[in-house]
């Protein structure tokens, strides 16, 4: 099998299990409490702080230098800006009560992610032409920071009354952007340093912006006590460990 395509496979499976399986759980449970939310949100907030700071950026700075990773970091934040400017968008929650809201503001949610899932795929790409153990341990971490997003996009179609499989799918076809993003980040990859260290660059800043605009304001908003603070220290904790232990296999 071509590298490129085993690299978008990975990318593939660790968007479509983790939000999949984040639809599941909102089936499961059906009616999750705000505290467990604010507490899953945050959790994957601090996941992707974890990917950014001790990641991609160290990994940027190492392959092309200073200005490079700064100039991928810089373009990436201001691309999602923009598109959150002009696209379609949703905030994970909304306060409407009524079904057919509800059914849409999880299919919203669920473009949302869709969108985030490309550059957050882009960054497993350049990370495996890094290394296969870097590109890993990224995988790795999406799927799991995936997980509460599939259950922020599967909550409220359960809430308007979808069925359980029904939003499992949908969940899991969320996440079939990633496989592209991570195709797209080892092609740009490959052709030098410098663009490998501008792709990981612009992936930490597209999801330093997604972060700090949706998931970190989500978990706030729904916090009771320390609930989103716990989250997100356990994300970045999390993070850290993962990327730690596999480094050292």
């Amino acid at each position: 099998m071509s590298l490129y395509f085993q690299t978008a496979l990975i990318g593939l499976l660790a968007g479509v299990f983790g939000t999949g399986l984040g639809g599941v759980a909102a089936a499961l449970i059906r009616r999750p409490k705000k505290r467990l939310f604010s507490v899953v949100l945050g959790f994957s907030g601090g996941i992707m702080l974890s990917i950014v700071a001790f990641d991609l950026m160290p990994e940027a700075f190492r392959v092309g230098g200073t200005r490079w990773a700064v100039l991928g970091l810089i373009s990436g934040v201001l691309l999602i800006a923009l598109a959150d400017l002009i696209l379609p968008h949703m905030h994970f929650f909304s306060q409407d009560r009524e079904s057919s809201r509800f059914i849409r503001a999880g299919a919203l949610v669920g473009l949302g992610i869709s969108m985030h899932n490309l550059p957050e795929g882009l960054a497993i790409g350049a990370s495996y032409e890094c290394s296969s153990r870097f590109g890993l341990s990224i995988a790795m971490l999406m799927a799991i920071q995936n997980f509460p997003e599939g259950m922020a996009m599967g909550a409220p179609m359960i809430l308007g009354g979808m069925r359980g499989p029904s939003v499992a799918l949908l969940a899991a076809l969320a996440g079939l952007p990633m496989g592209l993003g991570a195709f797209l980040g080892q092609v740009f990859g490959t052709v030098s340093e410098v663009f490998l260290s501008v792709s990981l660059g612009f992936a930490a800043g597209a999801m330093l912006f997604i972060t700090v605009d949706e998931l970190v304001p989500g978990a706030l908003e729904l916090q009771e006590g320390h609930s989103a603070i716990f989250g997100i220290v356990s994300g970045v904790m999390t993070g850290i460990i993962v990327s730690q232990f596999i480094a050292t296999i």
